[in-house]
C-alpha cells in the first residue's frame, strides 16, 4: 500500500489531497454505464482513469453507493435482514471482492484504497428501513452484518475504513455504541479508521467517536487548522464553483467532485489544488 494518509498523520508530508469522485467517473469515464455495479473491471478502469485526471492520493469504494444500486434486492426484509439479502447475493458479493482487488491491483502503488462503509443507520436507511424504526438493537445488528462483510476483505492491502454518516435523526449515542465492533474490526486489521460527516453538526454529536481522521466536505479550508482531531476539508461547493482557496498548509484538503459540472471546469480547478 502506498502509505499516504499515515505518512500525513505523522507529519512526513506538507499535503494530502483526498477526493470523493465515483459519481464523476460514472458519468465522465463510464458514460453512466449500467454495468457500473455490476462489471467490477470496468469500475475499478473508471475510477482509475479518474483519478489520472483527479490525482487524489486516496481512492475509496464505496459500498453505500452499491448498497444504492442493488437497493431492490433488500425489499420484504426488516432491520438488518434488510442488510443480509443484500450481501448474501451472489453478484453483489463477488462484485466487491472484485473490484476492490482490482482497485489495489490498479492504484495500491500510487493512491492508498479505503474501504468507505455507510454508518449502520445509514445502510438501513438506504435499504429502505424507516428511521423512525431504528433502535439500538437494530443498529447493533446491522453493525454486526456490516462487521461480517468487512472481514472478508482482511487480507487484501487495503489501507483504512471510513464510515459515512448521515444526519437521519437517529440517536447518536445509540449509533457511537453500535459502531464500536466496527472501529474494533478497523484495529485488529490495522486500519485507519475514519469517520466522514455531512456537516459538521452531526460531527459534533458524535465527537466520542474517536477516529484517526475525520472527513468533513463542508468545512471551509480556513478553519482545518483549528481542528483538534485531523480532519480533512476546504472543498466544498463554493471552491468548486471558482471560489479562492486560502493557504492551507500542511491541510487534509478533501471534497466531492461534482457529477454534474463541466469536466473542463474540474480540470481547471484541480489545477488550483496545491
Amino acid at each position: 500500500m502506498a502509505g499516504l494518509i499515515r505518512a500525513w498523520l505523522a507529519g512526513e508530508s506538507r499535503q494530502l489531497r483526498w477526493l470523493s469522485f465515483e459519481d464523476y467517473a460514472r458519468r465522465v469515464f463510464a458514460n453512466d454505464h449500467p454495468a457500473w455495479h455490476t462489471d467490477p473491471m470496468r469500475y475499478a478502469s473508471g475510477l482509475s482513469d479518474a483519478n489520472r485526471v483527479l490525482g487524489s492520493q486516496v481512492v475509496s469504494f464505496d459500498f453505500g453507493a452499491v448498497f444504492a444500486s442493488h437497493a431492490q434486492l433488500a425489499t420484504g426484509g426488516n432491520g438488518a435482514q434488510r442488510i443480509h439479502r443484500l450481501l448474501n447475493d451472489a453478484n453483489v458479493s463477488r462484485f466487491c471482492k472484485d473490484a476492490i482487488a482490482a482497485m489495489v491491483h490498479r492504484l495500491n502503488d500510487r493512491a492508498d484504497v479505503v474501504l468507505q462503509l455507510p454508518s449502520p443507520s445509514a445502510a438501513l436507511v438506504t435499504l429502505g428501513e424507516d428511521a423512525a424504526n431504528i433502535d439500538f438493537d437494530m443498529l447493533d445488528d446491522a453493525a454486526n452484518a456490516l462487521a461480517e462483510l468487512l472481514r472478508g476483505f482482511s487480507s487484501l492491502p487495503v489501507t483504512g475504513l471510513v464510515l459515512a454518516f448521515t444526519d437521519n435523526g437517529v440517536d447518536a449515542g445509540d449509533e457511537i455504541e453500535a459502531c464500536e465492533v466496527l472501529q474494533g474490526l478497523a484495529g485488529h486489521y490495522d486500519w485507519l479508521f475514519g469517520l466522514c460527516f455531512d456537516s459538521e453538526v452531526l460531527a459534533g454529536r458524535l465527537a466520542e467517536l474517536s477516529p484517526d481522521i475525520r472527513l468533513i466536505g463542508t468545512l471551509e479550508a480556513s478553519r482545518l487548522a483549528a481542528q483538534t482531531t485531523p480532519t480533512g476539508g476546504g472543498l466544498g461547493s463554493d471552491f468548486w464553483s471558482g471560489g479562492q482557496l486560502p493557504p492551507a498548509p500542511g491541510a487534509c484538503l478533501y471534497g466531492a467532485v461534482p457529477s454534474d459540472l463541466d469536466p473542463r471546469l474540474i480540470v481547471e480547478r484541480i489545477a488550483c489544488l496545491p
